[in-house]
């Protein structure tokens, strides 16, 4: 054991690891297979195991050291595992990656944590516990935003959510629109209120049955790759894609297939040095490209000494601040003695480009504000993501500007062959149905409509 690590975490490290395959950092993939995969993030597991089930051969490739993309669980930095990636699952009686979960066994946990609320006084300086009125008047906010969003589908209006909206600090929401309206906006899909489109966006309210995993949800899609043909270190840099087949070309060779499944992020797929298809894409799919961006939403994890948060598991808190620099915080997150902090957008932009130091400073300065200076001197340890500065995903969920968003169809439209036939079909969390778009389960629902589509195509 390291020093300062008690013998209880050197336990839920070990058994954290033992779920991680152990993937080799350096792979030749063979010359040839019936479907390659680039990406072994979620969508690209998931594609992979429903070909691989029904017989098919497949390969996938991963420019990382390791699978889950942006479903991540770092078990080293704290002394045990904890999430910075997709986390909890919405909406679990609806959910169908947790109808599979469950099909699989997996252990699951209801989120059953408190909801807290803080206000500011008048200097913004110092917060209190908010009143009742107040946890009304932000919900009303809140249910008023998504009224207009599904006003706005019902319509097929393809505007800002923010012009459907029609609340104002002397209504009902009074100065907690400004909140809810950052719920909706970075804390939710990574981007400005103002730049929320009123069609490309999943409901903000969802059916208030969520769950996560007590062994950390990243930590279970890696384990979901155990038997896969995954390559490691194999960053793709030419599709071929107009012959008798597809060759993806890397550093360590070629992979030639019958077809090809593209499982990147947005905004490395959309990049100018991302990966170069030949011929080049269709303008009318380069142009939708071009009409979406990444949004970008960070999280910071602060571990405390244990006993430091009386509060059930994953208590969502909230401080309502001047301006817009809101911060969702989950308290005993996981069960642990650990806060996960949530920025978005361009307050997350803005941490990232002051670093580390200032993301997890300003992180303990909300807990602070919230719980006083007796929690913040049980601090033990922050990390951080970078989602936005990180060169495969280089954000966090993609999102298509208002007016635009039938950009996000046209952008994972499949890439057919001279002969009429699909030969690069697309998948991943920007390519989801619309209410799963943003999640871990549309990036797995893609996958797996991807894998069903390349199954046609090989007859």
């Amino acid at each position: 054991m390291t020093p300062g690590t008690t013998r209880r975490q050197a336990i839920t490290m070990a058994a954290a690891a033992a779920l991680l395959p152990a993937w080799s950092r350096a792979s030749v993939p063979p010359g040839e297979t019936e479907v390659v995969i680039i990406g072994a993030g979620l969508a690209g597991l998931a594609a992979a195991r429903l070909l691989q089930e029904r017989g098919r051969s497949v390969v996938v490739l991963e420019a990382r050291d390791r699978v889950g993309g942006r479903c991540w669980t770092d078990t080293a930095r704290l002394g045990f595992a904890v999430d910075l990636g997709a986390a909890m699952l919405r909406s679990a009686d609806i959910n169908p990656l947790v109808a599979e979960l469950r099909r699989r066994d997996v252990r699951l946990q209801s989120d059953d944590g408190d909801f807290w609320l803080f206000d500011q006084d008048r200097s913004g300086e110092a917060a209190r516990d908010a009143e009742m009125h107040d946890y009304d008047a932000l919900g009303f906010a809140y249910d008023k935003l998504d009224d207009a969003l599904l006003d706005a589908r019902t319509l097929r209006s393809d505007v800002p959510l923010a012009s459907r909206v029609k609340l104002d600090s002397a209504g009902p929401g009074g100065r907690w629109i400004d909140l809810a309206k950052a719920l909706a906006g970075p804390l939710h899909v990574g981007v400005e209120f103002s730049a929320v489109s009123a069609l490309d966006v999943p409901r903000l309210a969802g059916t208030g049955n969520d769950v996560w995993l007590p062994g950390c949800f990243g930590s279970w899609v890696a384990q979901s790759a155990t038997g896969l043909p995954v390559f490691l270190n194999n960053a793709v840099v030419r599709i071929d894609w107009n012959g008798s087949g597809v060759t993806v070309a890397t550093a360590e060779g070629q992979v030639k297939a019958e077809a090809c499944i593209v499982t990147l992020p947005l905004g490395l797929l959309a990049a100018k040095d991302g990966i170069l298809f030949q011929p080049g894409l269709p303008e009318p799919q380069r142009e939708a490209l071009g009409r979406m961006s990444m949004g970008l939403i960070d999280r910071i994890a602060l571990q405390y000494e244990a006993g430091t948060f009386e509060a059930p598991a994953n208590t969502q808190a909230l401080l309502r601040i001047q301006g817009t620099r809101a911060m969702s915080l989950r308290l005993n997150a996981q069960g642990l003695p650990l806060v996960i902090a949530q920025v978005g957008g361009d307050y997350a932009r803005d941490l990232e480009g002051r670093g580390d130091v200032a993301m997890i400073a300003a992180a303990r300065s909300q807990v602070r504000a919230m719980l006083g200076e007796a929690v913040d001197r049980r601090f033990v340890k922050g990390i951080v993501t970078q989602w936005g500065r990180d060169p495969w995903s280089r954000g966090s969920v993609a999102t298509a500007r208002p007016g635009f968003a039938s950009a996000r169809r046209n952008a994972g439209r499949a890439l057919t062959s001279s002969a009429g036939r699909a030969r690069v079909l697309f998948a991943g969390e920007a390519f989801a149905p619309i209410d799963w778009i943003g999640s871990a389960t549309g990036a797995w629902l893609s996958g797996r409509i991807a894998a069903t589509e390349a199954l046609r195509v090989l007859g």
